[in-house]
């Protein structure tokens, strides 16, 4: 037989499948099939081989081993916490951020005018008042 027949025979094949959950176990719940055993069983190694290795790290820990972050930690209720330092801020570095935050002010002051102004510039076809002009302006067509 050639590689084309057996090929062609491979293809009129029917497709196996697997049996469904028979009528009167329908109430122990779903039948695990085969995809769905291997994902519970990847996840399942997955797991273990995580925990094993975590349980292989704290068994190889150097007890005398010392990180800089140690000094600024504490644990409290077995969780770490970051010890705070409060900082103390000077009457001269006070004075220094007020006279920064007063020049920042002013400066946004003065450019929200000049855009007040540059924006009332091109109001020119209007009054005062916010009624428009009795129309003198030319409008050339085209």
């Amino acid at each position: 037989m050639s590689a084309a027949f057996r090929k062609a025979l491979k293809s009129r094949q029917k497709d196996h499948k697997e049996r469904s959950q028979p009528g009167f176990r329908k109430n122990l719940g779903l039948l695990e099939k085969k995809k769905d055993y291997k994902l519970r069983a990847e996840d399942f190694k997955k797991k273990r081989n995580t925990l094993n290795a975590l349980r292989k790290k704290t068994l190889e820990k150097n007890p005398d081993e010392f990180y800089f972050k140690m000094t600024s930690t504490q644990l409290k209720d077995g969780a770490h916490v970051i010890k705070q330092k409060s900082e103390e801020v000077t009457d001269e570095q006070l004075k220094i951020m007020r006279t920064q935050d007063i020049k920042y002010v002013e400066m946004k002051r003065v450019a929200e005018a000049k855009k007040i102004e540059r924006l009332k510039s091109e109001l020119h076809l209007l009054d005062v008042q916010g009624k428009p002009l009795k129309q003198t302006h030319v409008l050339f067509g085209h």
